[in-house]
């Protein structure tokens, strides 16, 4: 009996050190989800990450004041909650942004970093009489020089003018009317763009030069540099090389200062046909090589 009682005693004591560690492990367990709990309140609650500085990388025409505003971060707003794939996309919406990548720094900054669009020509919108950029993709970008000019300080002024005469006016195919941030639907005019595009990158000295791009109803691509040239009459803006055949021979014109009257590379595959001026002839002729790629037929005096 003795024996009997000691093993229950044994048995009940076991019974009391199980019960006590399991206690303890809920004690601490509840411990563990109370500070877990804790730390999710003051990281979601505390004005320590409250979002008090928004930094903005490599934006030039969009202001600091117009990317903030777009973004749209409520006042107060905690640097955990504000959802970055959603700021981006509402980033992207405005019509001179072309991308954004946004991100969190603890505890306090949100940074964004912008790519926006740039114009590659301009568009004159007839109904409204204002001047906007237009990038490569076809899309139409806020006006550049509008009411609000003569407000500007003479340094935005200066930006501005920088920017716009470089890049050429784009006519022909052109609507009257057109609105911010829609894209052209004009295949032959968003294939002019890119054209424009390449020719800044490849020929950039050229691209300068160029005071206004002309769709024409014979579906010839015009150019209409400032000097030394007339008119450069396009058609296969697709052909290879020819934005290098083309800053080759503006390089050539340039260094024997040269003029053309009227340029015609529509089949830039056979060479450039040129119509010059009689007084330049024999220059001209000196410039001439029969093997070469880039001049040929330069007597031929129609288009």
């Amino acid at each position: 009996m003795k024996k009997f009682f000691a093993h229950i005693a044994d048995s009940f004591a076991g019974l009391i050190r199980y019960l006590c560690r399991v206690v303890l492990l809920g004690a601490t367990l509840a411990g563990l989800i109370l500070i877990a709990f804790d730390l999710v309140c003051y990281f979601f609650d505390s004005s320590d990450f409250t979002v008090q500085q928004i930094t903005i990388e490599v934006n030039e025409r969009v202001s600091d004041a117009e990317i903030i505003a777009q973004a749209g971060i409520a006042p107060g707003a905690n640097i955990w909650l504000v959802d970055m794939e959603t700021l981006g996309r509402r980033l992207e919406k405005h019509p001179a942004i072309r991308r954004v990548s946004v991100q969190r720094v603890p505890p306090k900054r949100i940074h964004i970093a912008i790519e926006e669009r740039y114009p590659v020509a301009f568009l004159l919108n007839a109904e409204t009489g204002l001047l906007h950029g237009v990038d490569e993709e076809g899309f139409i970008l806020p006006p550049y020089i509008d009411r609000s000019f003569n407000r500007k300080t003479l340094i935005e002024q200066q930006a501005d003018i920088k920017l716009v005469l470089p890049s050429p006016l784009m006519s022909g195919r052109i609507p009257k009317t057109f609105a911010i941030g829609e894209q052209m639907n004009d295949l032959q005019i968003r294939g002019g763009l890119r054209f424009l595009k390449q020719l800044h990158a490849g020929a950039p000295e050229f691209f300068a030069e160029i005071a206004e791009a002309e769709w024409r109803e014979d579906e010839n691509f015009v150019l209409h540099p400032r000097r030394r040239i007339g008119v450069v009459v396009l058609r296969d803006l697709l052909s290879p090389d020819l934005d290098k055949k083309i800053s080759a021979f503006w390089k050539a014109l340039n260094k024997e200062n040269l003029r053309a009257i009227y340029v015609d590379a529509r089949f830039p595959d056979k060479g450039f046909a040129v119509l010059f001026d009689e007084s330049e002839g024999q220059e001209w002729k000196r410039l001439y090589q029969p093997d070469g790629p880039y001049l040929t037929g330069i007597e031929r005096r129609n288009g």
